[in-house]
């Protein structure tokens, strides 16, 4: 016997289907946009070890694109809480003025979770006070990107295999989509790409090829040369090139 929709289930599903409509849309227009252009769409990868698989990624799958140029500025064992170490805000800013590119992609944070000091006082990874300061410097960074003609995409945390990891990167990623939506930025969320159907984090995965391959390297957080190109490929969809 069919059960008849309520208003509310009637209500959700045209919202759904316009979301998807509203999404595809954009998605064409993206593209239309990109095609258009009279000169190669410069892409410029910036951040740590994980952006550095993505910039790598990008670089393999456009490698024979005359239409799309790959740049990167990336450092392992780098983020937002060591700017004692390597400052950021001051290397993006150089990198973007000389540079200038059409597109910004941002993967940050894999190293963060770590106590950060604020005027003497140390406050532990996560907790109230590490947490309204670390907002303050992802907003900072943010704003030193930004650039009128550039489109920036802040790229979520993946899975790892370390659960404390998953558990600061969920927290974490909620911390640069709400600053992505303050900053006019698309948050591109790829942490469903890289987890089983019951949402637990594998190192196998299907390849561009559809065959199931390795895809993280041994240490349960970076890429392997197959899992750069589908991770690389995942984040050309979401944003209108491929």
């Amino acid at each position: 016997m069919r059960v008849p929709l309520t208003h509310l289930d009637s209500l959700t599903l045209r919202r759904s289907l316009a979301a998807l409509l509203t999404a595809m849309l954009v998605g064409v227009a993206t593209q239309l946009a990109f095609a258009a252009r009279a000169h190669a769409l410069t892409v410029a990868v910036i951040g740590d070890s994980v952006a550095h698989d993505l910039g790598r990624g990008m670089e393999d799958l456009f490698a024979n694109n005359r239409h799309v140029r790959i740049i990167r500025q990336t450092k392992f064992a780098t983020g937002l809480v060591r700017t004692d170490y390597y400052d950021w805000n001051a290397v993006a800013r150089d990198f973007l003025r000389h540079h200038k590119p059409d597109v910004i992609l941002v993967v940050m944070g894999g190293n963060d979770r770590q106590a950060i000091r604020v005027h003497g006082r140390r406050y532990d990874a996560l907790s109230k006070g590490w947490l309204a300061d670390y907002e303050r410097r992802v907003s900072r960074f943010m704003n030193t990107i930004k650039h009128k003609r550039a489109r920036v995409y802040w790229i979520g945390l993946p899975p790892v295999r370390s659960d404390a990891l998953n558990y600061a990167y969920r927290i974490m990623n909620r911390v640069y989509r709400r600053e992505a939506a303050r900053h006019r930025f698309e948050y591109v969320d790829v942490w469903h790409k890289f987890t089983t159907r019951g949402g637990a984090y594998s190192s196998f995965g299907q390849s561009l090829e559809g065959v199931k391959r390795r895809i993280r390297m041994e240490d349960g957080e970076h890429f392997t040369q197959v899992g750069r190109l589908v991770f690389a490929a995942e984040v050309a969809k979401k944003i209108g090139l491929r």
